[in-house]
């Protein structure tokens, strides 16, 4: 297999999101302009901000997307399964549903965050390990005269569940790849490097096709706390690169990508979405200028002209909104970027962390496709002229069709930056 400049196209997407299941699905949602937050319930709904965007998909219906006899859901966490349920959507869109058959030259890569399940089994199994020691007021001592109830309760799928690799290793089961598989970890970015390091593996001849992409649910205590305390939460509304935005609200979801060698995709007629025209990655290291490295991670995936549509964070964060602005105008100049269309998918289902890179990219590419018409609303930005030309572009629409140059791109709160360019093409 030849190395390094073998072309990459799209030839399926996968998507999970509130508003439903598939790509027709998101596009759909975004077309009407309707928004999927409600508030959320119970304990929830006491941790900041108190409202979200959530799949409704009850588990009954799970066997629809994934074969839930191999794929046992008390192995997995609520993300492993959203980005499970969006490759059985991918690939009925590819027409490559899983019929047994092996594939060597086939990987899976997918970006998450390590989020644990709640242990309530392990939880209540310790409170039957443990009592009060007599006479005391206060204090617990252990007790394994309840280590037979313990035992019967604790449960070991837990910490399988909790495992890091696992989204991957799912993916890589329900689809048959047995090529290179990754779970990449740790900030909002990785699902648009496990994409960027998706096509880098065709490129090279590591593998001939690849799933990748993002796959997040936020909906847990710590983690809504812990954003809170990095500052993200909004009052409610979410508002890209307006004058009073305030920040940004969660939702869960997944988006995948099927990335294959140009040659096989045709030998086996598939339908071309889109080629493959940059890729790139970046990590602002301590003591270096982040809108730099901003702007480096652009220019590095689309090389030379300006994007017609654009996949944007559009979190509604007035700091983080700013830069994002501030390195598109670096990139490609406030006058150029006059044409271009913008579209995110945040303030219509939410922050899911990893997938948003995805989900963002998925939506620019069926808006260049015309396969979907966002909801376009203008804003004003008042006086920062960086936010105003990506207000404006949020608020346009642009050409169409084959030729049609896509950019999507994540910041992340972390320092670590991917983009990604498409061509929609057929041929």
């Amino acid at each position: 297999m030849a190395g390094g400049d073998r072309r990459v196209v799209v030839t399926a997407l996968g998507v999970a999101s509130a508003f439903g299941v598939g790509w027709q699905s998101l596009a759909e949602g975004l077309s009407a302009g309707r928004s999927a937050f409600a508030p959320l319930e119970g304990l929830l709904g006491e941790v900041p901000p108190g409202s979200g965007a959530l799949l409704d998909l009850p588990r009954k219906q799970y066997k629809e997307w994934f074969d839930t006899r191999v794929l046992r859901t008390s192995t997995m966490t609520r993300q492993t399964t959203l980005g499970c349920v969006a490759c059985g959507a991918l690939l009925k869109d590819a027409g490559q549903e899983p019929d047994g058959t092996v594939h060597p030259a086939k990987g899976a890569y997918l970006g998450s965050f390590i989020v644990p399940p709640p242990f309530k089994k392990q939880f209540i199994a310790m409170q039957l390990l443990s009592r009060r020691p007599d006479g005391e007021a206060t204090g617990h001592v252990l007790d394994d005269s309840g280590l037979a109830k313990a035992m019967k309760k604790a449960s070991a799928f837990d910490f399988l569940r909790a495992l890091p690799n696992m989204p991957s290793s799912h993916l890589s089961i329900q689809t048959g790849f047995q090529g290179p598989a990754c779970t990449y970890l740790g900030s909002d970015a990785s699902g648009m490097q496990a994409m960027v390091f998706a096509v880098g593996a065709i490129r090279s001849g590591i593998a001939d096709a690849m799933v990748a992409g993002g796959a997040f649910c936020p909906f847990q205590a710590v983690h809504l706390a812990w954003q809170q305390e990095r500052g993200l939460w909004g009052d409610g509304t979410v508002a890209p690169y307006a004058a009073g935005r305030t920040g940004t609200l969660p939702g869960e979801g997944a988006g995948l990508l099927y990335f294959e060698e140009y040659e096989s995709a045709k030998a086996r007629s598939a339908t071309i979405l889109a080629e493959v025209v940059g890729a790139s990655q970046r990590i602002a290291t301590p003591g270096t200028e982040d809108v730099d490295v901003r702007v480096d991670t652009l220019r590095a995936a689309l090389g030379t002209g300006t994007p017609d549509w654009i996949g944007v964070d559009g979190l509604g964060h007035g700091d983080l909104d700013r830069l994002e602005a501030e390195a598109y105008v670096e990139a490609f100049g406030a006058d150029a970027l006059g044409s271009t269309a913008a579209v995110s998918t945040v303030p219509q289902v939410g922050l899911a962390g990893p997938a948003t890179g995805p989900l963002n990219l998925v939506a620019a590419l069926l808006a260049a496709r015309g396969d979907s018409t966002p909801a376009r609303t203008a804003v004003d930005a008042g006086s920062d002229a960086a936010c105003a030309t990506l207000a404006g572009a949020m608020g346009r629409t642009a050409t169409t069709g084959d030729g049609t140059t896509v950019l999507g791109s994540t910041f992340s709160l972390d320092g670590v930056h991917a983009a990604m360019a498409l061509k929609v093409t057929s041929a």
